[in-house]
C-alpha cells in the first residue's frame, strides 16, 4: 500500500513538473514572437525571426564563442541595413555558474555587421589587437598597433572579427538603443581599420 501511495505521489509531482514545463516553454514561444525585433524588422524593411521558425539570418555567429550559423539560431534575430551594412542582432542567454555551484542564466545580446572576408581580428580593452590565424609577427601586427594608437576610440569595447562579421555583445536584453549604437560603431569600426587588413587571407601562414 504504502509503494503504491509512493508511486502515485511520484506520478502526480512528475504530471505537475511536465504541466510547468509546457506552460513555461509555451510562454517563452509567445513571447519570442512577440519580441520588439518584430516591429523593427518592419520599420526597417528588415527580417525578423523569432528562433521557433526555421529562418536563417545571411551571416553572422550565434554566440560571442564564435560559432558561425549554419541554420537559423534558436533565439529572437532581426537583420537590417545601417547604411549599406547588413546588421545582425541576436537576442539570446548564457550560462554561468553561480558560488552555489548551480547554473544560471542571464540576458545576453549580440551586435554584429557584415565585413570582408580576412583574417581573425580581436580587439579587448587594454590589450594590444591580436589576429590569432595569422603567424607571430606577422606585419600587420605593428601596423594595427599603429592604426589602434592613432583611433583609441575602437579600443574601448570587446571586438572579434571573423567569418565575415565584426561583432560585440553585453550583457542585458537587446534594446533599439544598444543595437543601433552598438552597429553604428561596429560600421565606423570596419570603415576605419586598415585596407590591408581585407587584403590577407584568414588561413595565411
Amino acid at each position: 500500500m504504502q509503494t503504491l501511495f509512493t508511486i502515485g505521489v511520484l506520478v502526480v509531482v512528475a504530471a505537475v513538473a511536465a504541466a510547468v514545463w509546457w506552460r513555461s516553454q509555451r510562454k517563452a514561444a509567445g513571447s519570442r514572437a512577440d519580441h520588439w525585433f518584430r516591429a523593427f524588422a518592419a520599420e526597417r524593411g528588415g527580417t525578423f525571426g523569432s528562433g521557433d521558425d526555421g529562418g536563417s539570418p545571411t551571416f553572422g555567429v550565434v554566440h560571442p564563442a564564435g560559432r558561425p550559423l549554419t541554420g537559423g539560431p534558436a533565439d529572437p534575430w532581426v537583420e537590417f541595413r545601417l547604411g549599406d551594412r547588413p546588421v545582425l542582432a541576436i537576442d539570446t542567454r548564457e550560462s554561468y555558474r553561480h558560488f552555489d555551484d548551480h547554473t544560471y542564466f542571464r540576458d545576453l545580446h549580440v551586435t554584429q555587421v557584415r565585413v570582408p572576408p580576412g583574417p581573425e581580428l580581436r580587439i579587448v580593452p587594454g590589450r594590444p589587437v591580436s589576429m590569432p590565424t595569422l603567424p607571430p609577427d606577422s606585419p600587420l601586427d605593428a601596423e594595427l598597433a599603429r592604426w589602434l594608437a592613432a583611433n583609441p576610440r575602437f579600443g574601448q569595447r570587446e571586438v572579434v572579427v571573423e567569418n565575415g562579421a565584426a561583432r560585440t555583445w553585453g550583457q542585458g536584453c537587446a534594446t533599439r538603443q544598444n543595437v543601433t549604437s552598438e552597429a553604428q560603431y561596429l560600421a565606423d569600426l570596419a570603415d576605419h581599420l586598415p585596407s590591408t587588413l581585407w587584403n590577407v587571407s584568414g588561413d595565411a601562414s
